[in-house]
């Protein structure tokens, strides 16, 4: 998959299928970074180093990691999102429900990637990233190009009992969503896909400039992996460490 609004602009960006099978470079190590060559060599057509890759180690924490040259080739501990402006440099972070996002500035020419899971989004990550892109390299949020690609949605994203209890009494209750499942037992669902949105609006991101892929990883888990789904059928995928990778870099 690859973004619209991002082509055109001499980057490198797309995001991977199942048919690349797992790229998860914390546990798989060079087998998931043959793999991650291997896709970016798909829709690039040049030949990728393993050098040029940056990979987040995410630890669902709200931090942006700014990328400097001797980055490069490393997975960067302790964060949920990258940020680069340098040439050749590929930013990569790893999903499998939650939400990816990718950032560019075509003015500053500045890119970033987000993990952006339920906890790392309702403890700011987005806030953080963007004022890291305008304090450090001057962007504007009216110029940031901001991409959603595929995740678990509101259909789907169910909340167990323990996350329904911490969040209820919170702000973050208006994205509940209460709807009967198969069974026709009432559920509360969560839409990320909403939080997400409205934090970018309140930080000044042009609603014109943000592009949703509308891929929810449950209802297309034969694309996307999604470990709510493998949670829920077990016999649909045993492997519950299965993750697809989306990636973002200057060329």
């Amino acid at each position: 998959m690859q973004f619209q609004s991002l082509k055109n602009h001499n980057l490198i960006q797309g995001i991977s299928s199942v048919e690349f099978k797992s790229i998860n470079p914390v546990n798989q190590g060079l087998k998931a970074r043959k793999r991650a060559i291997d896709f970016l060599k798909t829709i690039t057509k040049k030949n990728i180093s393993s050098k040029d890759l940056v990979f987040a180690k995410q630890v669902f924490s709200p931090d942006a990691h700014i990328c400097l040259s001797k980055d490069s080739g490393k997975i960067i501990k302790n964060t949920d999102a990258l940020i680069s402006n340098i040439p050749g440099q590929i930013l990569g972070i790893t999903t499998a429900d939650c939400l990816p996002i990718l950032l560019f500035d075509p003015k500053k020419r500045v890119v970033g990637a987000i993990h952006g899971g339920r906890q790392c989004l309702i403890d700011g990550i987005i806030k953080n990233t963007v004022n890291k892109m305008i304090v450090n390299f001057k962007s504007s949020p009216k110029d940031i190009l901001v991409c959603f690609g595929p995740h678990i949605r509101k259909c789907h994203y169910s909340l167990k009992e323990k996350t329904y209890q911490g969040l209820k009494k919170t702000g973050f209750k208006k994205y509940f969503i209460r709807q009967k499942n198969n069974n026709q037992k009432e559920k509360v669902y969560f839409d990320m896909t909403k939080l997400a949105f409205d934090n970018f609006i309140d930080l000044g991101i042009k609603k014109k400039n943000m592009e949703d892929c509308s891929v929810c990883t449950f209802c297309r888990s034969e694309k996307y992996f999604s470990f709510r789904k493998q949670e829920e059928d077990l016999k649909f995928n045993p492997d519950k460490k299965l993750i697809f990778a989306s990636f973002i870099g200057l060329k």
